[in-house]
């Protein structure tokens, strides 16, 4: 069993996954991630740029927030960027996170791969399971990062720990494909079925494409397998 629904759809695939329906590949970087984490969100304040301009990380954040979506000011990204630089800078977790997203995309800055990916790390190494999740596929596709499968499994199974759906989904495609790891189609059920319930629905497509390759007693076998694999994770 080797064709699967990829969460991001990467240089090469096109041949190995034609058959099935592919996310569209991003035009121009090889990730795009702009709608992971960039979200204005509902807390603003009248005071903010002034918290921002006296060193508040957190005003900082939501200032950078407010140019990245043009709430309340014109958009403007560069102006965003660098509102989340300064509230990376003093350890700010999502604006960390930002930093790295919009350092990968060349949006508001000159795009770098390799500083998206050190101030990924940081927000990765604080916790924050959609950087490890950006990790993950930094290092699958060899963007910023040397190509490799071992860390890329690595980083996705400490977001999968967090309940990333999509890393559990590229999970089961790595452990369906071979990929840094040795081909187990049940493992890659358990893991495309943990994906499906948290509502992934490129996960619940290959967790059927899977089902339909194995035996009724494999079939029960890879049931079990996601079962203790969710009480192993704790979740």
């Amino acid at each position: 069993m080797n064709n699967f629904l990829r969460f991001f759809a990467g240089p090469g695939t096109a041949a190995l996954f034609s058959m099935f329906l592919l996310a569209p590949s991003p035009v121009g970087a090889d990730l795009d991630l702009s709608s992971l984490v960039r979200d204005p969100g509902s807390r603003e304040s009248s005071r903010d740029e002034q918290l921002a301009h006296a060193g508040d990380p957190e005003a900082q954040f939501r200032l950078g927030q407010r140019y990245d979506a043009g709430k309340g000011v014109p958009r403007d990204y560069a102006e965003a960027f660098r509102w989340y630089r300064l509230a990376a800078a003093q350890g700010h977790v999502e604006a960390q996170l930002n930093v790295g997203l919009m350092y990968n995309e060349g949006q508001g800055v000159a795009r770098d791969p390799a500083a998206g990916s050190d101030w990924l790390r940081r927000a990765a190494d604080a916790g924050n399971a959609t950087a490890q999740y950006s990790l993950g596929l930094m290092f699958y596709h060899g963007n910023g990062v040397p190509r490799d499968f071992t860390k890329a499994m690595g980083w996705y199974r400490r977001a999968a720990s967090l309940g990333n759906a999509e890393a559990m989904n590229n999970l089961g495609i790595m452990h369906g494909l071979g990929e840094g790891v040795e081909q187990d189609d049940l493992q890659a059920f358990a893991w495309f079925a943990l994906a499906a319930e948290r509502g992934d629905d490129n996960a619940a497509k290959n967790r059927d494409l899977t089902a339909k390759e194995l035996s009724q007693p494999k079939l029960e076998a890879a049931m079990q397998r996601k079962l203790d694999l969710a009480a192993e994770l704790g979740l």
